[in-house]
């Protein structure tokens, strides 16, 4: 997907096109977003009919997101002054508010065009405005053209560019729904259609030789156990839980754990005698939905991520954010989740973009388990370690709703917290194994051509991203780690988000050494941009409960939560010591390579190549 004329956002570049209009009495617009391709099977059937009823929103720019990096570097960088002083959440929502100005010029455009007052609401956090309108008077407002689009059983209402005064444009990231083609805003028109899943769906096989020893360390290449984990990263075992320390597991319905899997797990495995009934702490967000359905896909990636992150911090508590209802078809993202944790983010009618987020209540009538309540806004603190093993295209979604979804981990990491993301798991490719054609469409799945897609949000520059690595094949435990085998541990560079300082370093380092050779048709080798993953550890083959029984899931939904447990020791270390959790950790990483261990053998193949032939220097 290629975005072109997109408004001044933090990490995109700025394309105006100016539009010229019929009418003099009208303010002088320019196009804000345009869609060069429409991806998927999405087919324009006609015109959406003027009197079609219709909401847009607007997403308000909000105030000092230049400064970024000037606030970052303050409380993360282990050389400034002011190292660890983390904000209060009232300090981050007064500081990036949109300002008085950017919602009162907004609505007097509104008011100018003919919208009645009572039509145009602002929304708690004002970071949007909702106008209640139809298509007729929204193309009128955004020059533009509405269509109806179908694909298979669905079909949307849609348009593929808009614009704005220029004299406001300033004030306004983007405006939805508008050239989003996704699902969550479709009109279903045909029963048993299926979501698009965007977990990064670990792989998983049956044990090779049977289930191992609890302490063994024999077998580590080929199965791993919480003892392979500890000895491979000097974990240490049953530290006593801290008063204020928290770890935080992400998932999304319908993937939901079993209970019974994780005694079982816990009673082979466990750090130490956890007796059976120990469940995670449960913030259930939006429906908090937990699926009674079996099978390594509904409960492989959620007992995976807790299996680990439980046993590698008993007795520490982890917090479960379970997140989305049993409605399909419309599932919550990580904005939902961004919600619950953060009020000042939250709209009041559901979701941050009616596109993409999921918006609530949902009709229960055809979905037994639907969440019919409103909007959950603020209502968890953020635990002060999070991990997510969920993941999605860097280009399926505009570069503003990026650029605002990257924000949020911005501000979490000004407040004290780490944001873990697992990079993904087909290398180079993209979710589901596609590369990008030069028109900005999708290759088919496994395509041996293509530009690299790279994920988000590893992607973005303020969260951690976590790749994967594993032993080679036979060696024991002291043996040096080499990229993942069994699957392409995700990695690249943006399309979207510049390089941040921390990184600049490395990224000379590595182009420097090991240039892989790719010229800008495959993949953006400007050097100036993010590169992903932060760091790698071990992700193939870990022993989970599935079923009553064992299975080896490989992937780095792996990874991501057992570095999180460290992380989650070393801030109940800190905290003993009298000091704060370590927060956005990404400069300290950068600033001490010296105590990591490079991954320099291996492949994160895609698109018809081995991408790179080792890891940026530098990179853990």
């Amino acid at each position: 997907m290629v975005f072109s004329g997109v408004a001044y956002t933090l990490y995109a570049a700025v394309v105006f096109a100016v539009a010229a209009h019929a009418h003099p009495s009208q303010p002088t617009k320019i196009i804000h977003e345009k869609r060069d391709v429409v991806h998927g099977q999405w087919n324009k059937v006609g015109r959406a009919a003027a009197d079609t009823p219709i909401t847009l929103r607007i997403g308000l720019k909000q105030r000092n997101l230049e400064r970024a990096e000037e606030f970052m570097h303050a409380i993360s960088n282990p050389r400034s002054e002011t190292y660890g002083q983390h904000w209060t959440p009232e300090q981050v929502a007064e500081v990036f508010a949109p300002s008085n100005e950017a919602i009162t010029e907004t609505e007097q455009w509104l008011l100018g065009e003919g919208v009645p007052s009572d039509h145009i609401l602002k929304t708690t956090g004002r970071n949007w405005i909702k106008v209640s309108t139809t298509v007729g008077k929204a193309e009128s407002l955004l020059d533009t053209t509405y269509n109806v689009y179908e694909d298979g059983g669905a079909r949307l209402v849609a348009c593929e560019s808009y614009s704005v005064p220029a004299a406001i444009q300033g004030h306004i990231d983007l405006v939805a729904p508008t050239i989003q083609f996704d699902e969550r805003e479709a009109i279903v028109t045909t029963r048993g259609l299926k979501r698009r899943d965007e977990a990064l769906a670990p792989k998983f096989k049956k044990l090779p030789h049977g289930r191992p020893e609890a302490d063994s360390l024999k077998n580590c290449s080929e199965v791993t156990t919480p003892a392979c984990l500890r000895a491979l990263y000097d974990i240490p075992k049953n530290v006593k839980p801290v008063k204020g320390n928290s770890y935080g597991i992400v998932e999304f319905a319908p993937q939901s754990y079993n209970q019974d899997d994780l005694n079982a797990f816990f009673t082979v495995y466990g750090s130490g005698k956890i007796p059976n009934g120990t469940e995670p702490i449960f913030n259930g967000i939006d429906g908090g939905y937990l699926s009674t359905e079996s099978g390594s896909g509904i409960r492989g990636e959620s007992n995976l991520d807790l299996c680990y992150a439980m046993s590698l911090t008993y007795p520490q508590n982890v917090t479960l954010y379970q997140v989305g209802d049993s409605v399909v078809w419309n599932p919550a993202t990580n904005n939902n989740f961004l919600d619950a944790i953060d009020g000042s983010y939250c709209t009041t009618d559901g979701g941050d973009d009616p596109v993409w987020d999921a918006v609530y209540p949902h009709d229960d009538t055809y979905n037994p388990g639907a969440y019919t309540g409103q909007p959950m806004c603020g209502v968890y603190n953020a635990t002060k370690v999070i991990s997510v093993s969920y993941g999605s295209n860097e280009d399926s979604r505009p570069a503003n709703y990026r650029a605002r979804e990257c924000a949020e981990y911005m501000k979490l990491g000004l407040m004290g917290v780490t944001v873990l993301f697992s990079s993904g798991d087909t290398g180079v490719a993209g979710l589901r194994s596609q590369c990008v054609k030069p028109d900005g469409s999708y290759t088919p799945v496994a395509a041996d051509y293509g530009r690299f897609n790279p994920m988000f949000p590893g992607t973005c520059p303020w969260i951690t991203s976590v790749g994967g690595t594993a032993l080679p094949a036979g060696k024991p435990i002291n043996t040096r780690e080499v990229a993942t085998y069994d699957f392409g541990s995700g990695g690249g560079f943006s399309n979207l988000f510049p390089l941040p300082a921390y990184q600049a370093d490395a990224i000379k380092s590595y182009y420097k050494h090991h240039d892989p050779g790719y010229n800008a048709s495959r993949y953006n080798n400007t050097q100036q941009v993010r590169g992903y993953p932060d760091v790698a550890l071990a992700a193939q083959d870990y022993i989970t409960g599935v079923d009553g029984g064992f299975m080896a899931f490989s992937g780095t939904s792996a990874s991501a939560p057992t570095f999180g447990a460290i992380i989650a020791l070393i801030n109940g270390e800190r905290l003993k010591a009298g000091k704060g959790p370590v927060g956005f950790i990404n400069p300290v990483l950068y600033a001490h390579r010296e105590v990591f261990e490079d991954v320099v053998e291996g492949k994160n193949p895609g698109c018809g190549t081995p991408g790179s032939a080792r890891s940026r220097d530098g990179i853990p």
